[in-house]
């Protein structure tokens, strides 16, 4: 369970718009409040059998969260032997930091849990839990393990207004092949994943192709400090439904983030970099990180402007541990972005930033 209180200052950059500044009780601002049961069975000659449900909710005021789903985190079963392990069910994709199966949770010292700092969907895309999956791990070879993943619909709760029928083209799938590096200091990640959008996607926008990530990096440990540096290209990514659902900025389920600038009618295309350092300082960890993204729309019209996007930003902080279940944490954080042709109107330019500063507790049981 994990509070704080936060305070951020948005500034739109918009004509007769102040900045507004909000602080509020929140939950999660470390990691996403969560509760869960999972176990498993031997079941002889080194096979074993077992579950994970895990549930996640906002602390603050005890809703669901993941669209409001009894295990919206993970819901799987799996089977493991000597040939590796293979998973069905709801879990996090290969090219994402979630539960047990996202890979790039290493690819900044804030992963992809701290709101607005330098991690993986303030400047990534992609990044989701996925229903009605597969996944296949092999087992462990010189530090090395290869990851393949197939989803036959990724978000039933987003597309019930597409009139999607899971493993069909009417609805969003997605195939990824990952591999992790764990020895002598490095504990690298690289995943290529591609999201076959709906076949509704498609009749609307006839020069769609798939959605494609290519995101790689991790960190090496120096013992005194630990590096950080990572990059991601994507193409024709867009967002989970064209109903504006999934615009919120830190929304797990959606495919994009970037406070929704491009909307999801338009497809983009781009490149993110990362890079940061971890170091024990004074009992607890230190953190400081860079992130940066460059992305513009995949398709538009011959006629209109091109909508452009950049942002770059830094982020601080510091965790102390009280005990092996409670610790103590502060961030501060901040981006600009620059927004250029918004609309499709030639010099329709903006600048804003957000500042994110926030101090909590977390504790595990």
């Amino acid at each position: 369970v994990d509070y704080g209180l936060q305070y951020t200052h948005v500034d739109s950059d918009k004509a007769g718009t102040d900045a507004v500044d909000n602080f509020q009780l929140s939950s999660g601002n470390q990691s996403g409040a969560r509760f869960g049961l999972k176990g498993s069975e031997d079941l002889g000659n080194g096979v074993k059998a077992g579950f994970h449900l895990e549930n996640g909710f906002s602390a603050d005021t005890g809703s669901l969260a993941q669209n409001s789903r009894l295990f919206g985190r993970e819901a799987r079963l799996f089977v493991n032997g000597a040939f590796g392990e293979v998973a069905f069910g709801r879990m996090g994709t290969l090219g994402s930091a979630n539960g047990t199966y996202g890979i790039l949770s290493n690819l900044s010292p804030f992963g992809a849990s701290w709101v607005g700092a330098v991690e993986y969907s303030t400047y990534y895309v992609g990044g989701i839990r996925a229903d009605n999956t597969v996944t296949y791990k092999t087992p462990t070879f010189a530090g090395v393990t290869v990851y393949a993943q197939y989803s036959f619909e990724t978000n039933t709760k987003q597309e019930e207004n597409l009139d999607a029928t899971e493993g069909k083209a009417s609805a969003n799938r997605y195939y990824a092949l990952g591999a992790t590096y764990k020895a002598a200091g490095f504990d690298l990640a690289a995943v290529v994943d591609s999201y076959n959008w709906s076949s509704t996607f498609t009749s609307d926008d006839p020069d769609l192709d798939d959605g494609l990530t290519v995101t790689l990096g991790g960190s090496y440990d120096f013992e005194v400090a630990k590096v950080f540096l990572s990059g991601q290209y994507f193409d024709n990514m867009i967002g989970n439904d064209k109903s504006g659902k999934a615009t919120d900025a830190g929304n797990s389920d959606s495919f994009y983030s970037f406070n929704g600038y491009f909307g999801d009618q338009n497809p983009i295309e781009g490149y993110a970099l990362q890079a940061g350092v971890s170091a024990p300082v004074a009992g607890g960890t230190a953190m400081f990180a860079v992130g940066y993204t460059d992305a513009e729309e995949a398709n538009s019209e011959a006629d209109q402007a091109k909508v452009e996007f950049k942002r770059i930003g830094t982020s601080v902080g510091y965790t102390y541990s009280l005990s092996k279940r409670t610790n103590l944490y502060g961030v501060a954080a901040y981006y600009r972005d620059s927004v250029k042709n918004e609309g499709h109107e030639a010099g329709a330019d903006r600048d804003p930033s957000t500042v994110t500063v926030y101090a909590g507790i977390r504790h595990s049981f």
